[in-house]
């Protein structure tokens, strides 16, 4: 989502030991989660799941992050899903039975929904830089969507938060084959696919990783207590590149956003604010 001419993107870093407070308040520092998802009457909340190896920290978006927007999302009467599509070494129906999110989506009346089954769409990319169409889930054009991304380096892209996600969003599973042009891809995705609000869970990070059945795990993981809200995507994944010590600068696919216009990475455009975190832009 770009910001207008002159307006600073706003990204908010909580860090605290109390994760349901610490999605709140970094939600409420960029504007409320209400006025994200006013326009719908149905959310789809896409966490990370299939990036990692269930009961990995950090290599997955964790419950207590998921469960702690599912509790701000209740009062608002959203028709709410918690959506996951398979990816090449997961498969999204059993990491929803590995991590018990059914048992968690019935307390706050949500549903679980597998994002690489039933109706889907394909829809064009506009100012294609390698893909020219994508298929969707039909659900994700009717939703407003909520990534809740996990705080991770990856060992091809540097770094994967809010639109690597949206990569794991698309309907075919065997997303491997798209490795080839990544960075391009992740853009044209994230064209298609943009999310109402980022979030991204940062009480595990996987600074140093290494594979563990094909996926990219903490070695270790590291604790962080930290929860980053957006609006902006690339935005939003600037401030978690520098979080983990590394160069946006030196992130192909957030200069590539930038220059379509999909999102501000200029550091100078934007505007951080924090709690109980000092954060510098400087890496």
């Amino acid at each position: 989502m770009a910001t207008k001419d002159n307006e600073k993107a706003k990204v908010s870093v909580v860090k605290s030991t109390d994760s349901f407070q610490a999605v709140e308040n970094a939600l409420k520092m960029v504007g409320g989660l209400a006025p994200a998802v006013s326009q719908y009457s149905t959310v789809v909340v896409k966490p990370n799941f299939c990036g990692g190896v269930p009961g990995e920290r950090g290599s997955h978006t964790s419950l207590t992050v998921l469960e702690a927007l599912l509790a701000l999302l209740a009062p608002l009467k959203k028709r709410v899903y918690i959506g996951e599509a398979d990816g090449s070494f997961n498969w999204a129906d059993q990491v929803f039975s590995a991590l018990n999110v059914h048992q968690l989506a019935k307390r706050y009346g949500a549903q679980v929904v597998n994002l690489s089954t039933g109706p889907s769409v394909d829809l064009p990319v506009p100012q294609s830089l390698s893909l020219k169409s994508l298929r969707v889930s039909r659900l994700l054009t009717e939703s407003a969507i909520i990534s809740v991304a996990a705080l991770k380096t990856h060992p091809w892209t540097g770094v994967t938060f809010t639109m690597k996600n949206m990569f794991g969003a698309i309907y075919d599973q065997e997303k491997a084959l798209l490795h080839s042009g990544l960075e391009k891809n992740i853009v044209d995705i994230t064209k298609v696919l943009s999310p109402a609000l980022c979030l991204v869970d940062g009480i595990y990070a996987v600074k140093h990783g290494g594979f563990k059945y094909g996926v990219w795990v903490g070695c270790p993981p590291e604790r962080m207590d930290l929860v980053v809200a957006g609006h902006d995507p690339v935005a939003t994944d600037v401030v978690c590149t520098t979080l983990l010590e590394r160069d946006p600068f030196q992130t192909t696919y957030l200069e590539m956003a930038a220059a379509q216009s999909l999102g501000e990475n200029n550091p100078c455009q934007i505007e951080v604010t924090t709690e109980n975190y000092r954060y510098s832009s400087k890496t």
